[in-house]
């Protein structure tokens, strides 16, 4: 049974630059967009649950991939984050 994916898209804030600003290179830009995707939950769960759990794994990632070390929360994600839910997900290299 193939599980069913969100798609979100998460918009860099200024304060997540101003806050990361001094360990990054001059010439290195910050990211401003990225698409993240995340398995939906099971019986029961709304999409509610899955924007809370998709920014507390997000800043989990950020940990890992990056090093900064924030609290896994959805406040703190939102204080550096916006989080915008896709209507539609197209592969383009998918077979139709």
């Amino acid at each position: 049974m193939e599980m069913e994916k969100s798609y979100y898209v998460v918009s860099f804030k200024p304060a997540y630059g101003e806050m990361v600003k001094a360990g990054r290179a001059e010439d290195e830009p910050a990211p401003e967009r990225l698409v993240v995707a995340i398995t939906q939950g099971g019986f029961g769960q709304d999409i509610v649950d899955d924007e809370r759990q998709t920014k507390e794994r997000f800043l989990e990632h950020l940990f890992y991939a990056s090093g900064v070390d924030l609290e896994r929360t959805p406040e703190v994600f939102d204080q550096y984050f916006t989080l915008d839910r896709v209507d539609e997900f197209v592969d383009l290299d998918e077979e139709t």
